[in-house]
């Protein structure tokens, strides 16, 4: 572990505990600071900017549940460890509810198992930190470009249309993945509002705001957004954050269309079951304009190659679609999709890559 000039307090009433991991933080190279107790640690805490906090549950006077209660809520980037004894799980699952980072069981066996815990969170501290400073910067970059566009375009329908079509192709580029993806979902939107039974004027909307559905990977960071492997938990925790970065670049606009593009972009990976993000919400909840945008989106993902998969054929990808009527998509705008999929092909085929 390379903890360079970390600055680490340890909160334990035992002596020697507090002092044999204070040992090894200093071997590792950390700055470790002790703390007897809950009182004295938040006081600490309060003093002093410290890179993380190993802090025990059980102690007098103010337990580690007291001290995540106080310091948690005013440090959220603060890592913090808590130390609970064996087989008292339940005990560190609702400090991991309070605040808590992680956990180790007392007595600690191995300072191996300390220093992988230490590296997890500091490698956790440093993603949120990078995306942070990712979405401080980009975000306020993209408010003051949009803000400019909005005021000279405000009447010119004509003019959002290609001004959305060509910021939803930045996004695409970005992420490694054609402008031909934006228009496909804009043109299968299109389709399958006019085919739910919408109004021209409706479907029209849809077409025009569903490119901008992934917006919001403009505040993901590069290393992340085109990993080609497997991303790790926390890596995926950052990914999922794009809906709702995508909803605050948009959801301040007067302009309706700009509106509508900030409802899909938080609520296009929803699911019908329940099952997806940002808020778990399910069935009729989801607005219909991003129930509408998940099959399309999802089909134009699964039959185009990606920087992470090669391409589905389209018996495949439609397979895909029906497995997931009810799970992850609304069923009846699965059948209508399944059901009229040569008009959609139609589109595939017009906007090939």
């Amino acid at each position: 572990m390379e903890c360079g000039d970390k600055l680490i307090l340890v909160v334990d009433d035992e002596k020697a505990i507090r002092e044999s991991i204070s040992d090894f933080l200093e071997d590792t190279g950390c700055s470790p600071d002790t703390a007897a107790n809950g009182r004295e640690a938040v006081e600490m805490i309060r003093s002093k900017k410290y890179d993380a906090v190993i802090v025990d549950l059980n102690m007098p006077e103010m337990d580690g549940f007291e001290v995540l209660e106080r310091v948690a809520p005013e440090n959220p980037n603060m890592p913090i460890i808590v130390l609970s004894g064996v087989g008292v799980i339940d005990k560190a699952v609702e400090a991991i509810r309070k605040g808590a980072w992680d956990f180790l069981s007392k007595p600690i066996s191995s300072f191996s198992v300390l220093q992988i815990t230490l590296n997890r969170v500091f490698e956790r501290a440093r993603l949120r930190a990078e995306n942070r400073l990712y979405r401080e910067h980009l975000e306020e970059e993209v408010r003051r470009k949009t803000a400019q566009v909005i005021e000279m375009s405000r009447s010119l329908i004509a003019a959002q249309k290609e001004i959305i079509l060509k910021l939803g192709d930045v996004v695409e580029t970005r992420s490694h993945e054609t402008g031909n993806h934006v228009q496909r979902v804009s043109e299968y939107t299109y389709l399958l509002s006019k085919l739910y039974g919408m109004t021209e004027s409706e479907a029209l909307d849809i077409k025009l705001a569903s490119p901008m559905h992934d917006v919001g990977k403009i505040g993901i960071p590069d290393n992340i957004l085109n990993k080609p492997g497997d991303l790790t938990e926390e890596e995926f925790a950052v990914i999922k954050t794009h809906t709702s970065i995508g909803y605050s670049i948009f959801n301040t606009s007067e302009l309706p269309v700009l509106k509508l593009a900030a409802e899909i972009a938080l609520y296009h990976h929803e699911h019908w079951d329940g099952s997806g993000y940002p808020n778990g919400i399910s069935g009729n909840n989801i607005p219909v304009s991003s129930r509408i945008t998940t099959i399309v989106d999802v089909f134009d993902a699964v039959s185009h190659s990606r920087i992470y998969k090669d391409a589905w054929d389209i018996e495949e990808s439609c397979s895909y679609i029906k497995a997931n009527s009810g799970k992850m998509f609304d069923p009846e705008l699965a059948d209508l999709f399944i059901n009229n999929i040569e008009q959609f092909l139609e589109i595939h085929h017009r906007f090939t890559e």
